[in-house]
This record gives structure tokens, sequence and C-alpha cells, in this order.
């Protein structure tokens, strides 16, 4: 991980990285560089050489840590401490900029340095550079700590792609018994016997223990006249009526023999009629649009390729087929959580939206056509350097209620 690190400093240009971590308050280090320091911990990163500052009632732990001896410094004192970073400091050449573990956007997953961390570790830092007659400003890792988390291990994409299966079963296997009648609050209880059913066949195989709803009042059921009232309303005790179409948003947690859990988050689109009756063209071209829109967005979803830009194709198709704007992000993040870490598929004014996505990055894409008897569709998307690729099999069909 620390040689990951190098290599990301070089790209987002940066030149040293300080991390403090004490009793694991700095969770990507605990998660991304060790979980056998307990007690207060610098580690210093540079493109060259990266650094280990361990108190000394630690000292034994480093043992169990891959990293090179001669670059860990144990302290016993602050004056210790002091002379170390100084060392180190000048070894790397005093460079004028020092990155931290903070977020210039509020988000409290990059945002690790508590206010107090931030003000100790800089004076110490200025005072050392004061010494030498050098200036120093700090600056955010945010960057490298998004292209880190965001990106999704083998063994991690391997899971997601079966649970994204599955979830693709549960939905399917839901609306073959959806009923003409049944209220939006049914068929969420439908749709949570479905998995409480299918789960049973996957439970014990595959390192699955168990599994969940994705998030609470999971699924999110709206039909017909409902669809405008926007994607996380509630359902209701309406009625599935002939003509109506159905908007489902649902996903699973699924938890590990080794005790981590995976998320997904999809949509899927119906329309109810009766068996002698053909789709509306009205309700075929909302579907046909939703599946062109995610098509030609998971074309390009290339590592580097900025969220907004995604967004563009993906909206700009929804808009270019006279409906109305949605008010809410075409994609997000996923897996780790429902909404997970990194760039966000959104308008270019969403900070998120300006990062880029990163390769075996998985995100959700999700436009919606925000009207009456309108409709939505959500894929999860892994991002390859040749372009995306969905988890499992994408809607390309109207699921159809007799």
């Amino acid at each position: 991980m620390l040689e990951n690190i190098q290599n990301l400093l070089k790209k987002y240009d940066k030149k040293i990285w300080v991390m403090l971590n004490d009793e694991n308050s700095d969770y990507f280090f605990k998660n991304n560089i060790t979980d056998k320091l307990s007690t207060y911990t610098i580690c210093i990163v540079t493109q060259e050489k990266s650094y280990l500052i361990v108190n000394k009632l630690d000292e034994e732990n480093v043992n169990f840590i891959n990293i090179d001896r001669d670059n860990v410094y144990i302290f016993n004192t602050k004056d210790e401490l002091l002379n170390i970073l100084e060392d180190i400091f000048a070894k790397s050449s005093f460079p004028n900029t020092v990155s931290l573990s903070y977020s210039t956007i509020g988000d409290v997953n990059t945002d690790i340095i508590s206010h107090g961390k931030y003000l100790y570790i800089t004076k110490q830092i200025k005072y050392i550079y004061l010494k030498y007659k050098r200036k120093v400003k700090f600056d955010s890792a945010e960057n490298i700590m998004y292209d880190i988390l965001a990106k999704k291990t083998d063994l991690e994409i391997k899971r997601l792609k079966l649970i994204a299966s599955i979830t693709d079963r549960i939905l399917e296997e839901t609306f073959k018994k959806i009923k003409i009648s049944m209220t939006e609050i049914d068929i969420v209880s439908l749709t949570q016997k479905c998995a409480k059913d299918i789960m049973k066949l996957y439970i014990g195989s595959n390192d699955i223990v168990s599994y969940d709803m994705a998030w609470e009042n999971c699924p999110i059921v709206l039909t017909g006249e409902n669809l405008e009232k926007g994607g996380h309303s509630l359902p209701s005790d309406k009625k599935l009526m002939i003509n109506d179409t159905i908007y489902f948003d649902f996903g699973i947690k699924v938890t590990f023999n080794d005790n981590t859990s995976l998320y997904t988050d999809m949509q899927r689109m119906g329309y109810a009629k009766q068996k002698e009756d053909s789709i509306p063209e009205n309700v075929q071209k909302v579907f046909n649009t939703l599946v062109y829109a995610v098509e030609n967005g998971i074309e390009e979803m290339r590592p580097e390729v900025k969220g907004y830009e995604i967004d563009n194709i993906v909206r700009g198709k929804i808009l270019k087929e006279g409906y109305p704007d949605y008010p809410h992000a075409t994609g997000h993040p996923v897996g780790r959580n429902v909404h997970d870490v990194g760039a966000i598929i959104s308008i270019k004014g969403s900070k998120r939206s300006k990062m880029s996505l990163v390769e075996n990055g998985v995100y959700t894409l999700e436009p919606r056509i925000n009207i009456v008897n309108g409709g939505s569709i959500e894929e999860m998307i892994q991002v390859t350097k040749y372009g995306g690729m969905p988890l499992c099999n994408t809607q390309k069909k109207l699921y159809i209620v007799e």
C-alpha cells in the first residue's frame, strides 16, 4: 500500500503526506497502513520513501508491519519526536507544501485529522521550517484518499458481481408475483419475502453468512402518479392500477465470512396492463430513453473521466428527448456502502463531480424521468480502461404485470 501511495503522490503532484494516528483515530491509516499500532504514530510518505514514527510503547509491534526497518523511528518524548520530524523533513529537502488528511468539501470520509491534531502537527512543522528559514503551506491529500478508497479489490469485484446478480434475480422474481391492485406497501412486503426465500439458497455458500436490506425502508416502490413525488418517497397504500408504471429501488447488504459487508443498489421499471393490451408508445419511449441513456454513459466510464462528464452524457439524453430535468445525481460510488466514497456522477456544480472515476471503481447510473407514470433504471458499473462493465444483466426489457 505504501508503494501505491507513493505512485499516487506522483500522479497528483504531491511531495509529502503526513498522517497522524492515535488509538485508530485515523481509519484510513488503520485500514490501509496498519492496525497493529495503537499509540500515537505518524506516517510520512514522500514520492521516494515512507517513514513510520512510532511511540516506544508500540516498538515490538513494528515487527508485524511490512516496512523497511531503517525507515522506522522510535520516540519516547516530545523532544525526540520533534528531532525525528526535523530529520525526515531535512532528508526530504523541505518540500514547500505538506499534505494532510482533511477534506476541503466537508466529506466525513476524508476529513480525518481532528482540528486539534491539525493545529498540533502544523505547529511542529512550522517550527522546523522556521528554524531553517524555509516557508511551508499545507493542503489536503483527499484526492489520494479518494483514489484508494474508491477502487475495489479483485475479491470485492468478484463478490459484487455475485450479489448484483442475486439482486437482479430477486427483482425478477418479485415482478413475476406482483398483482394488479396490490398496494405499494404490499409490493414492498412481497419483495422482502422474495429476498428472504432466494437468499436461503446462497447463505452458507460463496462465503456468504448473512444478508439484510441495504438501507432502512428498502425497497422503495412507487407506482403511477406517485413517480412524480421523487425517488426517496416512502411507499403508500396506493394500489397498482392498469396503465401504471412501477418504480423499484432495491439493494441488499451481504456479509461474508471474513466479516466484511458489501452492498448493492439497483432500480427497475415495470408497467401494469391488461393481457390483450400493448405497451403504450409514451411508456415505451420513457423506458427506451432510460436504457439508451444508461448505455451511452456506460460506454464512456473509463479511468480519469470526470463524474460530470458522464452526467452530461446521461442527463443530456433525458433532456434531449424533451423530459424534465431530475433533481439528483445521475450516479454514485457503491460497494462498501450504498453511497460509497469517490466521484459523484452529477452536474459540474457538485464538488465531487469534478473528481475522476478510478479503474475498478464501481458506480451506479440512475437517470430518472421525473413525470407522472415516468420511470428510472439503476445499474451497477465497474470502470475499466476500455469502458464500463455492468456487474450483472442490465434491464433491456420492461417488466410487465398483467
